[in-house]
């Protein structure tokens, strides 16, 4: 069971790699395609922000510098990557805007973030070898 398991990982990965390099080929000659809104994003939305991809169930951890905050830690929903801002919409809704993301690397499935004020943020999404170019792609768009 390990090794069927190491191979599905290993084969879901490939994929991943395969779409991230497909997608930034495509980003290079043109811009994200929009999403239409679903009714869990729409009101969240600012005027003029657009989805341009969604990760359904996926799991946030945040780090920041300081402890002992009450805000929670370790949070699901679903991942909306907007033309402004990363938005995870669950029981609770957190979002970081794209200009105080400073990097996003990969650590073997997880996405890793590391925010412009000392904090990050640990991803659990499919695809995140595509999320992370479509993170970049957002970014880039957003600095116009």
């Amino acid at each position: 069971p390990a090794l069927r398991d190491a191979a599905e990982i290993l084969a879901g990965a490939e994929v991943d790699e395969a779409a991230a390099d497909q997608a930034r080929q495509r980003y290079r000659t043109q811009p994200m395609a929009t999403l239409e809104p679903d009714p869990r994003i729409a009101p969240l939305l600012a005027p003029g922000e657009h989805v341009v991809a969604v990760r359904r169930s996926a799991v946030l951890d945040r780090r920041q510098p300081v402890l002992g905050s009450d805000a929670p830690t370790g949070l699901t929903g679903d991942l909306y990557l907007t033309s402004r801002r990363l938005v995870l919409v669950g029981r609770y809704t957190l979002s970081f805007d794209l200009e105080a993301i400073e990097d996003a690397m990969l650590s073997g499935e997880q996405l890793l973030l590391v925010m412009r004020a000392g904090e990050g943020a640990s991803l659990g999404v499919a695809q995140p070898r595509l999320m992370r170019v479509e993170i970049a792609a957002a970014r880039l768009a957003a600095r116009g």
